[in-house]
């Protein structure tokens, strides 16, 4: 079964179909994102020390900058999801027009039987190449609408400050890790570059991010290397140039984070419609 990944591009932000092949080390996003498993092999998410159990009836939220990871429970199985990658843009224009937040304040979204139909239907528009983009950004829309009323029938989680409200020493050693995405520099490092200890720099990240500085800067360094691949760059320019001794063991970091292969990402990035997903041929 060949490996598949298939993108849609929205004001909402991204739509995935995604084949996961193998676990995910914990990593972190700019945006927000739920992800809902399709069907194929057991999976678990970690959210802090939460946990989460992948099924018919539960996906997973979570905010911009939460460290989460995958776990696959089936060895050599594939697990076959939609994921959204939902930009702060959009949910602050939704939050402002509804009166309140729209975050996830657990990362359990229960889904009910017209949740889950409206994934089926946002994945058949997704994998038509006869729909239009209009028709295929209302129907996610709306889901995702109904997502986050659903994340949001419990107490809320600690709130994570984004932007100008992050301390000015935090967006110090964001504007660092930016400009230096290729350095190998050791934490404690980074942390001196502003001032800090390396408890004080792990207290920042925690409080106002809900992440470790590591999974930050890989988050960065992946940030990185999906514009990079996306515009053709060669896959060995990008290992190098971002600090990696060898091409197999970017691919290794980029696949461990993202779920797919560069190659793979670039071939959805320059043609979203793959010839197959699931390994069913079209």
């Amino acid at each position: 079964m060949a490996e598949a990944y298939a993108l849609h591009e929205g004001a909402f932000g991204t739509a995935i179909v995604l084949e996961l092949r193998g676990n995910l080390v914990p990593h972190a996003h700019s945006e927000a994102q739920i992800a809902f498993w399709l069907g194929g092999a057991r999976g678990t998410a970690r959210v802090g020390d939460e946990r989460v159990e992948y099924g018919e009836d539960l996906a997973l939220g979570v905010n911009a900058f939460e460290s989460h990871d995958f776990t696959m429970r089936e060895e050599g199985g594939v697990a076959v999801f939609l994921v959204f990658m939902v930009r702060h843009a959009w949910l602050k224009e939704r939050a402002d027009a509804a009166g309140r937040g729209l975050r996830f304040a657990t990362p359990r979204v229960h889904i009910d039987a017209g949740l889950r139909r409206a994934c089926w239907q946002v994945l058949d528009l997704i994998l038509s190449a006869q729909s239009p983009r209009a028709a295929v950004d209302d129907q996610v829309e709306r889901l995702l609408e109904a997502a986050t009323d659903a994340a949001n029938e419990v107490g809320p989680r600690p709130h994570i400050a984004l932007g100008a409200s992050l301390d000015h020493r935090l967006r110090a050693v964001i504007a660092h890790m930016r400009a230096h995405v290729s350095d190998k520099a050791t934490i404690d490092e980074v942390a001196g570059r502003v001032g800090l200890s390396r408890g004080h720099l792990f207290a920042l990240f925690r409080d106002q991010l809900n992440t470790t500085p590591q999974v930050f800067w890989s988050a960065v360094r992946v940030e990185e290397a999906m514009r990079r691949v996306g515009e053709g760059a060669p896959l060995t320019d990008v290992a190098l140039d971002l600090g990696f001794s060898a091409p197999g063991n970017f691919s290794r970091f980029f696949k461990e984070h993202t779920g797919v292969s560069p190659s793979i990402f670039r071939r959805a990035v320059r043609a979203p419609m793959p010839s197959t997903v699931t390994g069913v041929p079209r």
